[in-house]
């Protein structure tokens, strides 16, 4: 499983990518003496908005102050550089798709050459792989400043907040990608040659389900990455036949984290010879990209 994401500034930003369209008019457009300046401000909404979708990078350029900072849910602040380098990523190699936004009771404050906008956001967004796909809908509030400067509207700062997840939502999305993280497990541990398991999917769907974080901590205190635990199956002796679950309890932490625990009876063989076990689980979930990841895995063997 993976550290918590109170400081995971992706998730920021990916928010600031999904939610925050705040737009601006590009160095071609000038004020209009004839128009009304608020109007202007909502036109410029919409050209960011289409700037934005498209990962327009150039536009960015344009229109993000040499100055801009975004403040994000947890506090976090990305600057100029790195909001501009992330939306790069995202253009070449995007790693969730909006399905739709939404704008609701927004409102532009104007007071010379400075705009306040201020907005609701329902946003709708979906990882681009195959795990966990159920659309995730987020809420919140944002604030940006608009400063005129040479004819042309640049963002100078952003701040946005999130509502807190519904506990019921994220208690299931838990459940269930712990369920198919289990029957994942199984395929995994079913005997079968490492280089089966790839050509099947199953080392790419490990490989999505543990967060690049990830630490696994075994029942005889050994300490595994993301990149050991993956290399394991290259050499592993064990085929597991049959699995049962003795309880499970998950409590969710602030708006993308929930800790799982309980018990797990396994009974197979390992290198021919059979066992019969049972081992208490603790494992971390965090929701990085639309998808729920394993953060940090430690298990330790019952006794009875």
């Amino acid at each position: 499983m993976t550290p918590l994401p109170h400081v995971n500034w992706i998730m920021q930003m990916k928010t600031f990518l999904s939610i925050i369209l705040i737009g601006f008019l590009s160095s071609s457009v000038a004020f209009a003496g004839n128009v009304n300046p608020e109007q202007e401000v909502r036109d410029f909404l919409a050209e960011y908005k289409e700037g934005v979708s498209r990962r327009d990078v150039d536009f960015l350029e344009r229109v993000l102050s040499d100055d801009y900072v975004f403040s994000g849910p947890s506090g976090k602040m990305t600057t100029r550089a790195q909001a501009l380098k992330y939306f790069q990523q995202q253009r070449d190699n995007p790693d969730y798709k909006s399905i739709s936004l939404e704008h609701l009771n927004e409102k532009v404050h104007l007071v010379g050459n400075i705009a306040l906008v201020t907005n609701d956001w329902i946003s709708v967004t979906s990882p681009i792989d195959s795990t966990n796909t159920e659309p995730t809908t987020s809420k919140g509030r944002h604030t940006g400043v608009l400063e005129r400067s040479e004819g042309r509207w640049m963002v100078v700062a952003e701040h946005d907040s999130e509502q807190t997840l519904d506990d019921e939502w994220m208690v299931s999305g838990v459940v269930k990608a712990g369920r198919e993280y289990n029957a994942l497990m199984l395929r995994l541990n079913s005997g079968r040659a490492y280089a089966e398991l790839e050509s099947s999917g199953d080392i790419a769907a490990l490989s999505r389900f543990l967060a690049d974080e990830y630490t696994f901590t075994s029942a005889d205190g050994v300490i595994f990455n993301k990149a050991e635990d993956i290399e394991r199956y290259k050499s592993n002796t064990i085929r597991v036949e049959a699995e049962e679950f003795i309880g499970q309890n998950v409590r969710t932490i602030d708006n993308s984290a929930a800790v799982a625990t309980g018990e797990i009876r396994r009974i197979g063989t390992n290198i021919g010879k059979p066992f019969d076990i049972t081992e208490r689980y603790t494992t971390t979930w965090a929701f990085y990209d639309g998808r729920w990841q394993i953060t940090a895995n430690h298990t330790s063997t019952v006794k009875r």
